[in-house]
């Protein structure tokens, strides 16, 4: 995660949209979190890792989407065995067998993450805790290559922010409807603003008048 000298403002970045943001997530780590002379290339300093978090933040909030919410997000944590296979089937017989990110690298930016949310007052989602201690032996499977995330890593991650966002800004929950448990219909449920009829609203018809339109 090293970040650019230039500055971008708010209408760079996000145009006429930024005032419709809410909630922006900032989730970074996993490869910041590598060996300092395994993998130089990627390697962050874990204070430098810290210092980018706050000004990613800073940022965010003073330039780009004043007044939104924001998250962090720490690193999933790493499957040796898995990042050990992935180094054969992609090298071959140049695989070094020696590996760029460990478990406990990991866990010290995700510790590092979590620090730095509770040093600015930002809830965290520490997604190396959460897969270590809810995932049990299944947790191997939310990684597709020992690193990044699987398809039920990213179910997994996705339910937890779920959680944590009607937990912690329960403004900017949407609750499912109760009958279907679905969200993207009527039946759902959040104190944010709608901007546009769901699809059960809409007369197949006439669909012009669930727009104000006749």
């Amino acid at each position: 995660m090293r970040l650019l000298s230039s500055r971008k403002t708010k209408s760079d970045i996000f145009g006429d949209d930024a005032k419709n943001i809410k909630l922006m997530t900032v989730f970074f780590g996993a490869n910041d979190a590598s060996d300092a002379v395994l993998n130089a290339r990627q390697h962050v300093p874990v204070d430098r890792y810290k210092s980018n978090l706050k000004e990613i933040v800073a940022t965010i909030q003073s330039e780009c989407c004043k007044g939104v919410k924001v998250i962090i997000i720490a690193p999933p944590p790493v499957h040796h065995e898995g990042r050990l296979r992935y180094q054969k089937e992609r090298f071959g017989e140049k695989a070094t067998g020696k590996l760029e990110r460990t478990l406990s690298l990991s866990r010290m930016y995700a510790t590092a993450a979590e620090d730095v949310s509770k040093e600015l007052d930002l809830p965290c989602l520490n997604v190396w805790e959460q897969m270590c201690a809810e995932g049990g032996d299944v947790w191997p499977s939310f990684l597709s290559d020992g690193l990044h995330l699987s398809k039920p890593g990213n179910a997994f991650v996705g339910s937890k922010l779920f959680d944590l966002i009607s937990t912690t800004l329960p403004e900017l929950s949407v609750r499912p409807c109760p009958f279907t448990g679905h969200y993207g219909t009527s039946g759902s449920k959040s104190s944010i603003i709608q901007i546009a009829p769901w699809h059960d609203e809409i007369d197949h018809l006439h669909p012009d008048e669930a727009f104000g339109r006749k």
